[in-house]
């Protein structure tokens, strides 16, 4: 393969894509849409979900945990749904929506099928979410999301994507056929954003620890695919749109068709439907359903390295960004999902330079400048902000009995998140209180953070 991945002159990338795409990741949005579904196109419709914890929903039984879940004895398709429940807000005088999930599980994935097909048959909306545990098979996967204006050159970013995982795989090498890997995508007609899922069928993972030895290099080799657009600046098209987070150990994935719970509606424009399926196999539109006749060859991620310069470069200029960030004190190594969101390249600013002295500062002091020294972009970040939010919840802990230093961190946290387009204090304040009683990471991640995000400020400690 080519040193990078370029193409040039695309008539279906239009002008307004491109200077959509020049301003950056802060147009995307953390998973949030404002749009609501207009159900006077439907028709009548009887089927608004109830609010509150409903045992029985979708012919299946549900339970309020996972925990609960694998008590009971679970079928081997896990699955969970959306429900919206009524609490006391803030100031304990009125209710506040909230969301929580639930889950339940299928004896197999032709059951899921049926149970979908028989909801778009009766037209009811459904939101259930295939489930990865930890030791579970899954075809590789992707969630797409940005600006609206993507959705015009949606074919071309998909035979993109595919081109990059054959690149990634080595496929040429391998003796792939010239249409492997071929992809499965379900999209959405989300107005207020590109949205879409794509999974390849044929490349299989056998756990999560399988899956996490590959995409940590994939994910950091994404900016290697870069759009020429005649008279203007390269995009990195997918390093854009390519969702790094959901890939966890126990990982919720929405599923074919399932539609996404607002404000006590089931919105039908969010619904994710399959375009086509691979060899006319309607289970391939899971990415939990791995048929072995299917597989292609996947070699080690070491020979992968060997074979390929480029993705070489990508691999070894990863692992520098992030042991860049710990100043050589052995503060053990970051997990997975955190290499893989929080220490990339686009969150690196070049032309900062100086000196940032945190020795003999308060940890409030030290959040509160460290805060101010991030890259912008973090704040539209979900990764970032989910984290951010934990060591916010532990400085509160610290200073539970000082009000303003309490009213400081608060302060601090909102001034920072605040920056997000669609900043809503009531959904920072439930995320940073969720974190209680968890463990939590410390003013060292900002640290870090600060570290990673301005590799040419020095940074003291003590």
């Amino acid at each position: 393969p080519p040193q990078k991945l370029t193409f040039s002159s695309l008539e279906a990338m239009s002008r307004r894509l491109a200077a959509v795409a020049q301003q950056g990741t802060s147009l995307l949005q953390r998973q949030i849409s404002t749009q609501q579904w207009s159900r006077s196109s439907r028709g009548p419709n009887l089927w608004l979900p109830r609010r509150g914890f409903q045992r029985r929903e979708y012919g299946l039984e549900w339970y309020p945990s996972k925990e609960a879940l694998f008590e009971a004895g679970s079928a081997p398709v896990l699955v969970a749904a959306s429900y919206e429940y009524e609490a006391l807000d803030r100031e304990g005088d009125g209710a506040a929506l909230k969301q929580a999930r639930k889950y339940a599980s299928f004896p197999s994935h032709w059951d899921y099928w049926d149970c979908v097909k028989m909801h778009e048959r009766d037209e009811r909306p459904q939101n259930l979410h295939e489930i990865f545990t930890e030791d579970q098979p899954r075809c590789l996967y992707f969630d797409l999301d940005g600006h609206p204006s993507y959705r015009s050159a949606h074919k071309d970013i998909v035979r993109w994507l595919q081109l990059f995982v054959r690149w990634f795989f080595s496929g040429d090498r391998l003796g792939w056929t010239d249409t492997d890997p071929e992809p499965v995508v379900l999209t959405s007609s989300e107005p207020s954003k590109y949205s879409c899922h794509i999974v390849f069928p044929q490349i299989h993972f056998s756990s999560y620890l399988q899956q996490s030895e590959y995409m940590p290099t994939l994910l950091a080799a994404l900016p290697s695919l870069v759009v020429d657009l005649e008279g203007e600046e390269p995009v990195p098209v997918l390093d854009r749109l390519v969702d790094r987070v959901p890939y966890t150990k126990f990982q919720l994935f929405r599923g074919p068709f399932a539609c996404k719970l607002k404000r006590g509606e089931l919105r039908y424009d969010t619904r994710l439907e399959p375009e086509e399926h691979f060899r006319s196999d309607e289970l391939t539109c899971f990415a939990g359903h791995v048929d072995p006749d299917y597989s292609l060859e996947l070699p080690a991620m070491s020979s992968l390295l060997e074979w390929n310069q480029e993705l070489r470069h990508c691999h070894e200029r990863q692992l520098q960004r992030v042991r860049s960030c710990s100043d050589g004190v052995a503060s053990g190594v970051p997990s997975v999902q955190d290499q893989t969101n929080l220490f990339i390249e686009r969150f690196q600013r070049r032309h900062h330079k100086g000196k940032l002295d945190l020795a003999g500062l308060t940890p409030l002091e030290q959040f509160e400048a460290c805060l101010e020294h991030l890259h912008p972009d973090r704040a539209a970040d979900w990764w970032s902000w989910f984290r951010i939010c934990g060591v916010t919840c532990s400085l509160l802990e610290r200073y539970a009995g000082d009000d303003a230093a309490r009213s400081r961190i608060w302060k601090a946290h909102f001034d920072w998140s605040s920056s997000y387009v669609l900043f809503d204090e009531d959904e920072n304040v439930d995320m940073v209180l969720k974190a209680a009683g968890r463990p939590l990471s410390g003013i060292g991640l900002l640290v870090k953070l600060v570290r990673h995000d301005n590799p040419d400020i020095e940074v003291r400690e003590t």
